[in-house]
């Protein structure tokens, strides 16, 4: 049994039903769908509404931070009571792109904290070339924090480990000399979680094909190895693992 804790189910070139029947049938009993703006958020939560197995997360991912208001994180708050919505994000800093500035990326990063510290849901957070700032800013959260398509080596793996945050690895994690992979052994293994980020990041196994739910199994498979785990032993772990941090109805 696997969970594919992220994915973008609007956004591959299957549709939605066709995805979730594809990785049921490889063993992926659950999958979270991944708001990146307010539109993408609510169609997330409708499909988490009409689809069995399939939940979602509620979130303005920072290269839409610029043009967010109020009223947006107004919608964010209705979403969150919404049944099938387990999650807050994507949502973080991203300096590598630089769509917006630094200080608005912010801007919206505290507001979503503040939100999620108001609803309890947990985080998950997007940070590429931002690690130091994004762990400043996280100290305000009051809920449990997913770092999603978690990259980094030792230091960035330590303070992880350490805060008790869950990190989401991805299909970027196989590819060759990933930092991440040298340093799973440092990840605490009740907060480790596997994911897709479909349709990006397919794993190297299948990394000439559009990423779907269904390759999360090529990842497990990998992070496993690295582990010294049996597939099945990982699959249980990081499916309680999903379990836990999202609440989710799943018996393991």
């Amino acid at each position: 049994m696997l969970v594919d804790s992220h994915t973008h189910l609007l956004r591959l070139e299957v549709s939605p039903e066709a995805a979730v029947e594809a990785a049921a049938e490889v063993g992926v009993l659950a999958v979270v769908n991944i708001g990146t703006d307010v539109e993408d958020s609510q169609k997330g939560a409708q499909l988490a509404a009409a689809l069995p197995n399939v939940y979602s997360a509620a979130g303005i991912h920072p290269h839409n931070a610029g043009t967010y208001t109020a009223s947006d994180l107004e919608v964010l708050a209705e979403l969150s009571e919404s049944p099938g919505v387990v999650a807050l994000g994507e949502v973080g800093l991203d300096y590598y792109r630089g769509d917006w500035s630094q200080e608005i990326q912010r801007a919206l990063f505290e507001d979503v904290i503040s939100l999620a510290n108001d609803t309890r849901l947990p985080l998950i957070i997007h940070s590429r070339d931002a690690f130091a700032d994004t762990m400043a800013i996280l100290t305000r959260a009051r809920v449990p924090v997913i770092l999603h398509c978690f990259e980094g080596g030792e230091y960035e793996a330590r303070e992880a480990a350490e805060r008790g945050y869950y990190t989401g690895l991805a299909g970027n994690t196989t590819y060759k000399n990933n930092r991440t992979s040298e340093v799973l052994n440092l990840l605490e293994p009740e907060r480790i979680l596997v994911e897709t980020d479909a349709p990006y990041l397919s794993p190297q196994a299948v990394r000439s094909k559009k990423n779907e739910p269904q390759y999360v199994t090529h990842t497990a498979r990998f992070v496993a190895e690295r582990l010294g785990m049996q597939e099945e032993e990982f699959g249980t772990l990081t499916s309680r693992n999903a379990r836990n941090v999202f609440g989710l109805p799943l018996e393991v």
